[in-house]
């Protein structure tokens, strides 16, 4: 499989997320799978994208990152009964 990798400027500019905000999100373990070049610098690819946008959705409702940790765990290991059940918590 081929993959267009894109860096953190490329990111920034087709999400219009900050770099900071991306280097905290990785940080905090919200990127699990980022990579890294032979010089250290992100290489983002179609899946980061992806949970890019899983995180963001989850921050504009307001969830706290400590919430949204428990949710990245769970996709990571596929659990999506889990995460249905954990939504629904939230909501009542």
């Amino acid at each position: 499989m081929n993959f267009i990798y894109v860096t953190i400027r490329g990111i920034t500019e087709l999400t219009g997320i900050a770099a900071p905000t991306l280097r905290y999100y990785e940080k905090e373990g919200l990127l699990p799978h980022v990579k890294r070049n032979e010089n250290g610098k992100r290489l983002y690819d179609e899946d980061d994208l992806s949970w890019i946008h899983f995180v963001t959705a989850l921050r504009a409702t307001g969830m706290p990152i400590a919430q949204i940790q428990k949710y990245v765990y769970l996709r990571k290991k596929n659990n999506i009964m889990q995460c249905q059940i954990l939504s629904k918590d939230i909501l009542l």
